[in-house]
C-alpha cells in the first residue's frame, strides 16, 4: 500500500471510532445488564433543569408573627379592693427644686366616702421602711406661694367620684451627714378605716428639706 493509501486509511479509522465515541455519551448502560436508557438532564427533576428543594418544616412561629412577641398582660387598672376606694399618684412637675405631683382618691365602692380637710398620709422607702423625718404639712405655703389651697372642708365622694389633693415639696440636699431621702410608698388614710398605697414614680426626692406640703381634698 502506498503511503496516500495508508493515510486515507487511518484517517478513516479516526473518524470511525469518534462517531463510536459520541454514540456511547448519548445512551446510558443499565446496571442489570439490560437495554440502554436515555440519560437524563443533570438537574435532580425529569423533563427539567431546576433544582426543586423542599422547606424545612421548621413549624409555626413560636408567638403568632415571625420575631413579635406575646403582648404584654397589664395588670387590672383602677381595681378596686375591700376598701372601696382606690389611689393614683402623677408623675409630677419639677421647676427651679420644686416639686409638685396630684393625689387622687376615687370611690370604687358601694357606699359613700368622706374626706375632711387635709391628706392623711404615711410615707416609707421602697422597702417599706417608714420615713419618719419627713413633716407632712396642711397647706403649701412653706413650700411655695405658688399654689392655691381653697382650704379644708368636708367632701363626701359617691361611687365613681373623685378628690385630688396637690403635695408639693423641694427636693434641696444640704445636710450631707444624712443621705438624702427618698419616699418610695404613700399610704393615705381617708381617716374612715379605708387606706391605699400608692408607688410614685419617680419617688419623691425630698433631699433634706423634711417636709411635704398637701393641699386640702377638693372635687377631682
Amino acid at each position: 500500500m502506498t503511503i496516500r493509501g495508508r493515510a486515507a486509511l487511518a484517517r478513516a479509522v479516526g473518524c470511525l471510532a469518534t462517531a463510536l465515541l459520541a454514540a456511547g455519551c448519548a445512551t446510558q448502560v443499565s446496571g442489570a445488564g439490560g437495554p440502554a436508557s436515555p440519560a437524563r438532564p443533570s438537574g435532580g427533576a425529569t423533563g427539567t433543569g431546576r433544582v426543586h428543594a423542599d422547606p424545612l418544616d421548621s413549624g409555626p412561629p413560636p408567638y403568632g408573627k415571625a420575631g413579635t412577641a406575646p403582648p404584654a398582660t397589664a395588670p387590672e387598672a383602677g381595681s378596686c379592693t375591700g376598701s372601696g376606694v382606690h389611689a393614683a399618684i402623677g408623675s409630677g412637675e419639677a421647676a427651679m427644686g420644686l416639686r409638685v405631683v396630684r393625689l387622687t382618691l376615687t370611690n370604687c365602692g358601694t357606699g359613700p366616702v368622706t374626706l375632711s380637710g387635709y391628706p392623711r398620709l404615711r410615707l416609707a422607702e421602697a422597702d417599706g421602711t417608714p420615713v419618719e423625718e419627713v413633716r407632712v404639712l396642711h397647706g403649701t405655703g412653706q413650700i411655695t406661694s405658688g399654689l392655691a389651697d381653697a382650704g379644708p372642708r368636708r367632701l363626701t365622694l359617691r361611687r365613681g367620684e373623685s378628690a385630688v389633693s396637690v403635695l408639693a415639696w423641694r427636693n434641696t440636699y444640704t445636710d450631707t451627714t444624712h443621705p438624702p431621702v427618698t419616699v418610695g410608698r404613700v399610704t393615705v388614710d381617708t381617716g374612715t378605716g379605708a387606706t391605699r398605697t400608692v408607688t410614685p414614680d419617680p419617688p419623691l426626692d425630698l433631699g433634706s428639706t423634711g417636709r411635704l406640703g398637701t393641699t386640702a381634698w377638693r372635687e377631682g
